[in-house]
């Protein structure tokens, strides 16, 4: 429990609790370990500036708290754990991207409003503009605190971003579940077939055309289509083999945006009601409602893994 005698001063309302702040930093850590080396060893490069950036950045924040915990009245603390736990989830986000991306270009592309690298580009883009603006707001709010001036246009600006964030993680989440209903009835959409068809039409005639102009097709070319043809089959019977593992992929991702679409929403109330109101003056909430919820969102991908359900990955390119 956070001792009574030393809220007086206290930035938080309160005084953070030691062995809150030492528990989260703990599992922060060994979840950034285990992810760093399951990364290291399935080749998933894309790990380290996501979900291993994302718990440190978390470990920051709550090591920012457990200095506060030592002495309630610092400043430089209570800032520096404000703009660290404000902008982990952004990271977080990114990985979650990242999976459905890979998911829907194996599961079915004709089953998803947008094109799967498109995922990646599109909502990465709206967290890079959602961290500007909390970075921003963190910036000023930290200037404005230390000045001893009213934080208020400042907080404003934070509140944009965990917004803005907010509905970036809501549309990717009705993407996510508009392809997953779609892909369980079958239905794809009919744009997207007659985009695929002609990829499919442009690549045939690019194929031809190179095999055409080989010298000595008969001696030559028909062991390598063969080779190619053999690929091809063996490839397809992997992936069907693997279906169900891109389905339990797709689990994580629900948890995990699930869990970073709660907090979002924490946070802007608890913004909105200002630095004295009652989310913010009460400790539970930022426990529960912050910490626990992001702890989940990269605790769920150590079980959840690729490593685990998918091929291994031969060289560190791509995504998968």
């Amino acid at each position: 429990m956070s001792d009574e005698n030393h809220t007086d001063g206290s930035n938080y309302g309160y005084t953070p609790s030691a062995s809150w702040c030492i528990a989260f930093i703990v599992l922060f850590s060994v979840s950034a370990t285990v992810h760093s080396i399951q990364a290291f060893r399935f080749r998933y490069w894309i790990v380290y500036p996501t979900l291993v950036l994302g718990a440190l950045t978390e470990i920051l924040g709550w090591s920012a708290r457990y200095w506060s915990s030592q002495n309630v009245t610092l400043l430089t603390p209570f800032l520096m754990q404000i703009s660290t736990l404000i902008m982990a989830p952004v990271f977080f986000s990114a990985y979650d991207y990242v999976v459905l991306g890979m998911a829907i270009n194996r599961l079915g592309p004709q089953y998803s409003l947008l094109k799967p690298k498109y995922y990646f580009a599109t909502f990465i883009t709206a967290d890079v503009i959602s961290l500007v603006l909390q970075a921003i707001g963190g910036g000023k709010a930290s200037a404005a605190a230390g000045d001893g001036v009213p934080t208020a246009s400042a907080t404003n600006i934070m509140v944009a971003g965990i917004i803005f964030q907010l509905i970036s993680m809501g549309i990717f989440m009705l993407l996510g579940a508009d392809f997953i209903i779609r892909a369980t009835a079958e239905k794809p959409y009919q744009f997207q077939l007659r985009r695929i068809a002609t990829e499919t039409e442009k690549r045939t005639r690019r194929s031809s055309a190179q095999t055409l102009t080989e010298v000595d097709t008969e001696s030559q070319g028909k062991p390598e289509q063969d080779t190619e043809a053999q690929h091809v089959r063996e490839e397809q019977s992997s992936e069907h083999e693997h279906i169900r593992a891109w389905w339990i992929l797709l689990v994580g991702v629900a948890i995990s945006s699930t869990m970073i679409l709660i907090r979002g929403i924490y946070r802007s109330i608890e913004l909105t009601q200002g630095w004295t109101g009652h989310l913010m003056t009460t400790e539970m909430y930022q426990n529960i409602l912050d910490a626990l919820m992001m702890l989940i969102a990269v605790v769920i991908y150590n079980f959840i893994n690729p490593g685990y359900l998918l091929p291994k990955k031969k060289t560190w390119r791509g995504y998968h």
